[in-house]
């Protein structure tokens, strides 16, 4: 191999070796993810700092990469044209000169495969690692690159990589956080419960339509009176003859503005607003937005046959992230649930059954009923008597309170596993 020969034949080398890391680079930005970026590791902060920083500048940051494999390709294909000519002067057969260059072509092919496979699997780490070239090649072609942009709509620059954040990984996220100690127990419940919203419907959180306060539009104004002040709400659904014909929501500041006045009143129609209808089936998180957009506090829920459900406020709502709020006119509502021994409860028949699991530590089926009293109705199949009990696995479960047609209270507690019970989830298994 003559000095010309080998020269040629290093700078294909080098040619090889910097289009490499420009597509481990490159593959490492496109599949970089902030939050596994931000999360615990053994990089320092300064690093994570500066990838980021890339990060946010990732389009211009590829396609200057882009670039730079662009013209190291082309100079790699001017290099073999030349090993190919001197080859072939020295009066080598052409099929071998061909056979080499075929060798490496598939080698580098099969390189920059195996690299990709690897950048993949952590592209944080590679980033961080290649930010110096990612660097070098965006200073070194910004003279092209902004020419390049500055004629190019912004809609065609915006390239989405593999930024976005799925929920698993905040969730990660979050209890690494917790575990650090940057999160509170209560904190890292509250961002948890967002998350739960939208796989939350609306029928899990209404007020159901046996414990609604509403008022027919023909009560007398002082009844009415009565019964805003007993209940404490703000506003109330109005229905005529039936509580499934809604027609609308009074207002008790509408009310008190009438009364201030001295104005006389004939009819609540009067004072009624729209009421906002919804389905069951409705999704938490979307019902929030839409009743943000309306600006209304008050949904009323309505079954599949258009039968009112029950009613959800936006107290509701955000009860279900931040907790139960109480205020003057909750003080008197019993706690959903009281522990009453090591491992024995007295749950409200009211309590979903997502939040008996919670506590009991069980896994009773939300599918066939949302709250616990449904769920004891559809095993039993009939209004059970106080004092009746039914055995779910080792759980044993005895209605405390019946009121009407309403399971009011439910003990609740664990049975010791039986030798019978142990044999036969072996021979289950």
């Amino acid at each position: 191999m003559t000095e010309l020969q080998l020269v040629l034949a290093i700078f294909l080398g080098l040619m090889l070796v910097f289009d490499l890391l420009a597509t481990a680079a490159r593959i490492g930005l496109e599949n970089a993810n902030l939050v596994r970026l931000m999360g615990p590791g053994e990089h320092k902060e300064s690093e994570i700092t500066r990838t980021i920083q890339l990060l946010s500048t990732s389009s211009r940051a590829r396609a200057s990469l882009s670039l730079a494999q662009g013209l190291m390709r082309f100079i790699a294909a001017g290099l073999a044209i030349l090993v190919f000519v001197r080859w072939t002067a020295d009066d080598l057969p052409i099929w071998q000169v061909l056979a080499v260059m075929a060798a490496t072509a598939l080698v580098w092919v099969w390189l920059e495969w195996l690299i990709e496979t690897q950048v993949k699997k952590d592209p944080e780490a590679w980033s961080i690692r290649l930010r110096f070239y990612i660097q070098f090649w965006m200073i070194l072609l910004y003279p092209f690159m902004a020419l390049t942009f500055q004629f190019t709509p912004e809609s065609e620059r915006i390239e989405a990589g593999n930024n976005i954040v799925t929920e698993d990984e905040l969730k990660s996220m979050v209890d690494a956080g917790q575990q650090e100690g940057l999160l509170e127990q209560d904190e890292r419940k509250m961002i948890y419960s967002i998350f739960r919203l939208g796989d939350t419907l609306a029928r899990e959180i209404m007020i159901p339509r046996i414990d609604m306060t509403a008022v027919d539009v023909k009560e007398p104004l002082e009844q009415v009176i009565d019964n805003l002040l007993r209940s404490g709400y703000s506003r109330v659904p109005v229905y005529e003859e039936t509580i499934d014909h809604v027609l609308g929501l009074l207002y008790t500041k509408d009310l008190l503005r009438v009364w201030r006045e001295g104005n006389s009143l004939r009819s609540l129609r009067e004072l009624l607003r729209p009421a906002y209808f919804v389905p069951e089936a409705k999704k938490v998180d979307e019902l929030l937005a839409e009743m943000q957009s309306r600006r209304v506090h008050m949904a009323v829920v309505v079954d599949e046959y258009g039968g009112v459900a029950g009613v959800v406020t936006l107290e509701d709502i955000v009860e279900e992230i931040v907790g139960e709020i109480q205020d003057e006119f909750d003080q008197a509502e019993e706690s959903p649930y009281q522990e009453i021994s090591d491992g024995e409860y007295v749950f409200q028949g009211r309590v979903g059954l997502d939040d008996f699991n919670e506590v009991m530590g069980t896994l009773l089926p939300s599918e066939e009923a949302d709250t616990l009293g449904g769920f004891i109705y559809n095993r039993v199949g009939r209004v059970p008597n106080a004092g009746e009990s039914m055995q779910v696995d080792n759980l044993l479960l005895t209605v405390e309170q019946v009121s009407g047609r309403r399971i009011r209270k439910v003990r609740a507690q664990h049975l010791p596993l039986t030798v019978e019970s142990t044999e036969e989830k072996t021979d289950a298994n």
